[in-house]
């Protein structure tokens, strides 16, 4: 049901912003509605006159997440959210203005220290770490965390500032697009338990979202650099510890479990949580 319930919170988003945008350029319009298509996996692809495209982010996704497996559908649901990018950018929304890197160039950037090399980035990842290093994770000696963080950096940065923040930037502007993408950022991690929606974790990760908004502008829209950010915060902070103590995001509150996560043994809540 919650899942249902972020999915609302984004097409409402959209819709709003897109309707208040009388004046939107036509592939502007049009990338905007192929990224809403793909609420259905590979429906914008086909939109785009792709359909091979789109049976192939329908069945990877869809096949991942009725896996049964809860790494498995993790990765999925993180694809989800970044087919709807892909269909965006793919769209052209300003002329080829987005860089055009796969999902797989996307993907290994966080592999690649030389992402770490930016003025922004920088500082979310040397605050991740500290803070990993003071809770005493373990998530950078349990290698297996490392490909599936990756994931969840890549669907996230795809889905608020890959699209959202520049499909809603159209029109009214940056400031409108970095706020509400900021804003439903931070209210989309709302699963996350009780504290998620206390008033501190809601403006840091709404702070968070505005400094991711403010890397991936700098960057012309390249999301490489967000990606490894924001994975590697992720990475540092988020995987168990000793004490089985689990932080879901950039500005997320702390969760207690009763033991850390494995591989394998994920706790998967179907429509109800998935970690960021």
């Amino acid at each position: 049901m919650s899942a249902l319930i972020r999915l609302g919170w984004i097409q409402l988003l959209l819709w709003i912003g897109l309707g208040f945008q009388t004046s939107l350029p036509a592939n502007a319009a049009r990338a905007g509605l192929a990224g809403l298509a793909s609420v259905v996996p590979g429906l914008g692809q086909a939109f785009n006159g792709n359909p091979w495209e789109g049976l192939t982010w329908f069945g990877t996704t869809v096949g991942l997440f009725f896996s049964g497996n809860g790494y498995a559908q993790q990765v999925g649901y993180d694809l989800w959210q970044y087919n709807m990018y892909d269909a965006y950018r793919d769209a052209q929304p300003a002329n080829d203005r987005y860089k055009d890197h796969n999902v797989l160039q996307n993907y290994i950037a966080t592999f690649n220290p030389y992402h770490l090399i930016d003025p922004i980035g920088a500082p979310i990842v040397a605050y991740g770490a500290i803070a990993g290093y003071r809770n005493q994770f373990e998530g950078v000696r349990r290698p297996l965390w490392i490909p599936y963080y990756a994931f969840v950096g890549l669907g996230e940065e795809a889905l608020f500032r890959g699209f959202l923040f520049p499909a809603l930037s159209h029109g009214l502007g940056t400031v409108f697009g970095a706020v509400t993408s900021s804003a439903a950022f931070s209210l989309f991690h709302f699963t996350n338990g009780a504290g998620a929606l206390q008033p501190f974790p809601l403006l840091v990760r709404f702070v968070a979202g505005l400094l991711f908004c403010w890397q991936v502008h700098r960057n012309e829209y390249d999301l490489r650099n967000n990606i490894f950010a924001h994975s590697w915060y992720d990475i540092f902070v988020a995987p168990g510890s000793p004490s089985g103590v689990v932080a879901p995001a950039p500005g997320g509150s702390l969760e207690a479990k009763s033991s850390p996560p494995s591989l394998g043994q994920f706790e998967f809540h179907w429509g109800v949580k998935f970690y960021f």
